[in-house]
């Protein structure tokens, strides 16, 4: 048993702060959510972001400085949707619970925005009518599922699944990211000592090489070579990886370079089958969520294709909606198309015979976020040992050509 830190959200919309005794980080969040609090940060207590607050005094003003000076992201569209759909579900109304949330938030952009989503619905607009001026904060798929909840009377409803499906995206994306974390920094460490041997300790060799006046071999004279150009010419280096990085930005503008990249990827050898369990996670996820708030079939896969992110993905189902549209299958098309893994064929295959797809995608997503973790974890566990490794051949080829030269002055003055 530990003792786990958190930050949430109670049924009055409030943000609090608590900690609970758990065995495991899943068991503290099934112990917050039995106490009626949605979790927004849970680590354990060592971990807790929440205790940088207390080391300096001075954090808090920064922190408020920093969010001053943002924009509005995923996190933030999360708290706002779960709290407004506790606000509701309590039975306030619609204005007077953006009334609320606007008194209550602590970041300036999102305060005005609240307030100007009160003052479009006073002037007789819809919520999603509202939202819908704000493109760059919630996306078509939020707002299409806004829209379904105002048409079915069951706004509040929608909003909980709509929170309840950016808490798992926000989580799955943190623990992706967060267990790759490590072997990026340990590229990074290695990247530093790379460079620090090649523009201190190389050339310390260089000047004793000169004075004593030795015959190279053709590996010191390459490594010592580079190590010339890359200290004196280094901002073309630099220049150069911009240049490169660009014109793969301005390519990647071109849908025919963007399908041939993204289909590369899918078959990279260990990478392409993780990015595949994400890909597919996504388009359940996404999809599950749109039928689940009352979106129909079509415009439900149109909204999807437009948040696949990737464009292999994208053709796929576009391929769907055509079939679906002239009355044929979902599973039809990805048996012909397996872009996604054969799982996620057969389980949508049960769904449209038992008239339950979405839950049913419901499942694949599930499913493939928690091995696409259990990879990722795996992933880096292997990657941290690989890059040591590589680093150290890397240096040891370097230090191997710079003592071939002593080697063959110390044999001659030996002789």
């Amino acid at each position: 048993m530990g003792r786990f830190c958190y930050t949430a959200i109670n049924k009055q919309g409030d943000e609090i702060q608590g900690s609970v005794d758990a065995g495991t980080l899943n068991d503290a969040l099934i112990v917050i959510r039995r106490l009626g609090l949605y979790s927004l940060d849970v680590a354990p207590e060592s971990q807790y972001k929440g205790a940088a607050r207390r080391v300096w005094p001075g954090s808090a003003a920064l922190i408020k400085f920093w969010r001053q000076g943002r924009r509005l992201g995923p996190q933030d569209v999360f708290i706002f949707t779960r709290q407004l759909a506790v606000l509701l579900d309590a039975g306030l109304p619609l204005v007077r619970a953006l009334g609320t949330l606007s008194r209550q938030a602590r970041l300036p952009e999102l305060r005005r925005m609240i307030e100007n989503l009160a003052e479009t619905i006073q002037s007789g607009k819809k919520l999603s009518e509202a939202m819908a001026q704000y493109g760059a904060v919630f996306s078509p798929v939020y707002i299409n599922i806004i829209k379904a909840g105002e048409t079915g009377g069951a706004l509040d409803e929608v909003l909980r699944q709509l929170a309840d499906f950016m808490e798992r995206n926000l989580r799955f994306a943190h623990r992706v990211k967060s267990s790759m974390m490590y072997p990026l920094l340990v590229l990074v460490v290695a990247v530093g000592i790379l460079g620090f041997v090649i523009t201190f300790v190389i050339p310390r060799f260089m000047v004793m090489f000169e004075d004593t006046g030795v015959s190279l071999p053709f590996l010191t004279l390459l490594i010592m070579q580079t190590s010339a150009w890359l200290r004196s010419q280094w901002y073309l280096f630099l220049a150069g990886l911009a240049l490169v990085i660009v014109l793969f930005r301005l390519a990647l503008r071109r849908q025919r370079f963007r399908l041939a990249v993204d289909r590369l990827k899918l078959k990279l050898p260990i990478f392409g089958p993780l990015l595949q369990k994400i890909v597919a996670a996504r388009f359940a996820r996404t999809l599950s969520t749109l039928l689940s708030g009352g979106v129909h079939i079509l415009p439900a896969l149109e909204l999807t294709k437009e948040v696949s992110g990737n464009e292999v993905v994208t053709l796929t189902i576009q391929t769907v909606y055509d079939n679906v549209r002239e009355g044929g299958t979902v599973a039809r098309v990805l048996e012909q198309n397996p872009v996604f893994p054969q799982l996620m064929t057969d389980m949508v295959a049960v769904g449209e015979e038992s008239g339950s797809l979405e839950k049913m995608l419901f499942k694949v997503a599930e499913t493939f976020e928690e091995e696409v973790e259990i990879a990722a974890t795996t992933l880096a566990s292997l990657l941290e040992p690989v890059l040591i490794i590589a680093m150290g051949v890397i240096v040891g080829f370097i230090v191997l050509a710079m003592f071939l030269p002593l080697i063959t002055l110390i044999q001659s003055l030996s002789q």
